[in-house]
């Protein structure tokens, strides 16, 4: 979590040597593929570790190179590939699930972790400009970072549909849609040719991202203003902003009424009456954004939607609000700050 969220570990994994715990205790005789009922924090730990000792000589003010990415993704992927059967990602054994109701929860929990955990480290590959070149592999890695970031929104989007409404104050239910979302904001924003790999996915998984945080806006605080920023930022957004779901609505009635219109008027029969086009899929009863002015281009001023909906700086009362947690938020390796209408960077 701390790594997630830019901040300095709360243990230093490197110089950790004790052994994790065997869980035997916990082990069932009369069932035996059950494990502990504590068994996902044990792996969730034994990841974490797994990770570190990858990034054992990495400086934190360089970050890691090429290689040691590589082998960060290899290391999870291997992970993946041994968790238990209940915990698969894929072809996993749920015949547990109505006896042990909570491998459900931790399944789905463990999965966003382990996502989480792999986009770290892609995230300076999708939010910044493809000329900030960080290393000889940045185009590799800005692929792999959107194929992680759409697996995490599907491990997230399973994870809301089990704990919404009872539990979904539960933060990584909130932070894994809100903040994934927000980097590919980021990616099709600093996307200026047009190039991003899966981008129309790219696009309606964010989409899918906002319609959840909106269900989420009726619960929690923090839901409402996660919806609030992010669709503000998408709103800003004119690539967003023209693929959002009441624009492709708005076009398929306008065809449809059209198409009305065109045909021919069957005998005895009254002329078709014109459907009303909505703006929008999602109801805006949360928090209406404001209408800003934006070219046609793929960017916009950025400086001038950080101007009008802060979220940086925590003096200012207007700050993004978050319950809270805005204090922790990782939003400066956004890079939203060096984008501008003209295509510039900071």
């Amino acid at each position: 979590m701390s790594a997630w969220l830019g901040r300095p570990n709360l243990i230093d994994q490197k110089n950790l040597d004790f052994k994790l715990p065997n869980l035997r205790l916990d082990h069932s005789t009369t069932e035996p593929n059950a494990l502990s009922p504590f068994a996902h924090m044990s792996l969730q730990a034994q990841l974490g570790r797994r990770i570190a000792s990858v990034l054992r000589d990495v400086q934190p003010a360089t970050g890691p190179s090429a290689k040691e990415v590589l082998a960060v993704e290899a290391e999870c992927e291997k992970f993946i590939e041994e968790l238990p059967p209940i915990f698969r990602v894929e072809d996993t054994d749920t015949s547990l699930d109505e006896q042990h109701p909570y491998y459900v929860f931790q399944r789905h929990q463990m999965h966003c972790v382990i996502f989480v955990s792999m986009l770290n480290f892609y995230k300076p590959y999708l939010t910044r400009d493809r000329a900030d070149v960080l290393t000889d592999k940045d185009d590799e890695f800005r692929k792999m970072g959107v194929d992680v970031a759409l697996r995490l929104l599907r491990v997230s989007r399973r994870l809301f549909d089990h704990e919404f409404p009872i539990n979904a104050k539960f933060h990584m239910v909130m932070f894994s849609l809100f903040d994934t979302a927000t980097i590919l904001c980021s990616a099709i924003i600093h996307d200026r040719n047009q190039i991003l790999p899966h981008r129309q996915e790219v696009v309606d998984a964010i989409e899918n991202a906002l319609g959840i945080l909106h269900q989420l806006s009726h619960t929690t605080k923090l839901g409402a203003s996660s919806y609030s920023f992010l669709q503000k930022l998408v709103q800003a957004t004119p690539e967003l902003r023209r693929c959002s779901p009441g624009k492709k609505r708005q076009k398929q009635q306008q065809q449809l009424v059209e198409a009305q219109l065109s045909s021919p008027t069957p005998p005895n029969t009254s002329p078709p009456i014109a459907v009303s086009i909505e703006t929008s899929s999602i109801p805006l009863n949360a928090s209406t954004p404001p209408q800003m002015t934006t070219t046609d281009d793929i960017s916009f001023d950025l400086d001038q939607f950080l101007a009008n909906n802060p979220f940086g700086d925590l003096s200012e009362s207007a700050a993004l609000d978050m319950g809270g947690m805005e204090q922790i938020w990782d939003w400066e390796n956004l890079h939203l700050e060096g984008c501008s209408q003209n295509g510039s960077t900071s």
